[in-house]
């Protein structure tokens, strides 16, 4: 063994030391992340995420860009059954029915508003909670839940449970679980008391995995709570900072500290100044302050001169919000500063696509999961005809973030002209899907030629041509040659 000055051992890998003069003693931790980040800790962090979500603008922006360039307003579903009679009726009654009646509070409450609230909840509280569930009349309903009410309910630790449905069982945060896999979700009230355990086919729990054996999501901005809760107080502090000088005008040196009595102008009331303590006195003027000290020899007047926060300050707090940011995969100029060069927001902008890219997969396992609930409690109310393949369903996407939304488009239609393209895959570009856009194209094309024929068999003895309904090039609008 080679030791160094001190005694100890000389390691080849220098990451691997764990104690040394510059730096203090780490233990050496090879456990699960849910013995690494327990209970009481994952909620420790989703507080202070949540705080942050409602304080700090970064962190407000980053996630809610995220879930609305994921979300937007698409996601229509689009059923990939070969039964077309099934496929027609089911997409009508989904996007047409349930996806405004969706959600147990009604109101402004639809599918769409809850997948973005779903992709805020991911990276603000780390997971989503969405119970499968009904009304009396069996129609099929969803409710979300907020991760703070899937806890162990009071009185109960974590280890076997020892009575009841799950008797055997294993219980760890919030979550049964049996051969490793969740059996079921512990519901609780307000006061943290268990209304009742939901089965896990009844629950959809979506989060974003980033170690194998996790079982409850993290907030995205676990690295970098502390830097934003410190760069938070610190704008807190460096804005009392500003209130206190920008009251301060100016600031008089005289022989005797006080203002000229024998001015009219500086006759001061009650309410003109403060108090005399330290010798100093302050006159106010419509929110403005001067304040006058007493001068061993001559007199000066002096402007307040206020270069707070500065340059250090406003870079170091950069430094925590690139940090922050980049722990998440979201580029900081979406949030902050923008380059302002077209090439790297490009780049930023391609990186921001495959963020929200890997979002919409996340977001999608849990649509299918309630669309194939849906579906199946309407084929059994006898709404929907069966089908065989009556779960394969898709969702149209919102359009692809791009700094150039010509140069993209143009991409498209030679795609779509080369076949490697169908019409809906354009159309999914666009947030829409195709029957949307056939029954739009119809409806207008029916009414342009109503108006037509009503203009040509009127009297007014004009008479317009097709072709003269769409000229779409200098050519076109060129009278024909006689026949």
């Amino acid at each position: 063994m080679i030791l160094d000055q001190w005694g100890n051992n000389l390691k080849a890998a220098q990451g691997a030391v764990t104690n040394s003069p510059s730096r203090p003693y780490q233990q050496v931790q090879m456990k699960d992340i849910g013995q690494l980040v327990p209970s009481y800790d994952r909620k420790t962090l989703v507080s202070f995420s949540r705080r942050l979500y409602l304080n700090e603008g970064v962190l407000l922006g980053a996630i809610q860009q995220k879930a609305m360039y994921a979300v937007g307003r698409s996601w229509q579903a689009q059923s990939k059954s070969k039964d077309r009679e099934f496929a027609q009726s089911a997409e009508d009654l989904l996007n047409d029915e349930w996806y405004k009646i969706c959600d147990v509070r009604g109101g402004q409450n639809t599918f769409q508003t809850n997948l973005y609230s779903m992709s805020c909840a991911i990276d603000r509280d780390g997971e989503a909670f969405i119970l499968l569930t009904k009304t009396e009349n069996d129609y099929p309903r969803i409710q979300q839940i907020p991760c703070h009410r899937i806890a162990n309910p009071n009185g109960k630790m974590d280890g076997k449970l020892t009575e009841g449905t799950y008797k055997g069982k294993t219980l760890t945060d919030g979550i049964i679980y049996a051969n490793g896999a969740p059996a079921a979700y512990c519901f609780n009230d307000e006061k943290g008391d268990l209304i009742r355990y939901i089965p896990a086919e009844s629950m959809v729990h979506i989060f974003d995995p980033s170690w194998q054996e996790q079982g409850r999501g993290l907030p995205a901005f676990t690295h970098a709570l502390n830097d934003l809760r410190d760069a938070l107080q610190s704008h807190e502090w460096e804005r009392y900072a500003q209130l206190m000088l920008s009251s301060i005008v100016m600031t008089e040196h005289n022989e005797t500290g006080l203002p000229d009595m024998d001015d009219n102008a500086n006759i001061i009331g009650a309410n003109g100044y403060c108090s005399t303590e330290n010798g100093i006195i302050s006159e106010n003027y419509q929110g403005g302050t001067v304040r006058y000290f007493a001068a061993k020899s001559g007199g000066k007047l002096e402007v307040m001169k206020n270069d707070r926060p500065g340059d250090m300050w406003e870079s170091f707090q950069n430094r925590i919000y690139r940090k922050a940011l980049a722990g998440i995969n979201w580029p900081y100029s979406m949030v902050w500063h923008a380059t302002g060069q077209g090439t790297a927001e490009r780049a930023d902008l391609g990186r921001a696509q495959r963020a929200v890219e890997d979002r919409q997969d996340l977001i999608e396992y849990g649509a299918s999961r309630i669309i194939n609930y849906v579906t199946a409690k309407f084929i059994n109310l006898g709404r929907l005809p069966a089908a065989t393949d009556w779960w394969k369903w898709k969702f149209t996407y919102p359009k692809k973030l791009t700094i150039d939304d010509g140069r993209v488009s143009k991409e498209l239609i030679e795609m779509w002209k080369a076949g490697f393209l169908n019409p809906q895959d354009v159309l999914g570009f666009l947030g829409k899907s195709a029957e949307e856009n056939l029954d739009e194209r119809i409806a207008y094309l029916s009414m342009q030629k109503l108006k037509q024929k009503a203009i040509n068999e009127s009297n007014l003895g004009i008479r317009i041509e097709d072709r003269e309904m769409a000229m779409l090039t200098p050519n076109e609008t060129q009278q024909p040659p006689p026949q």
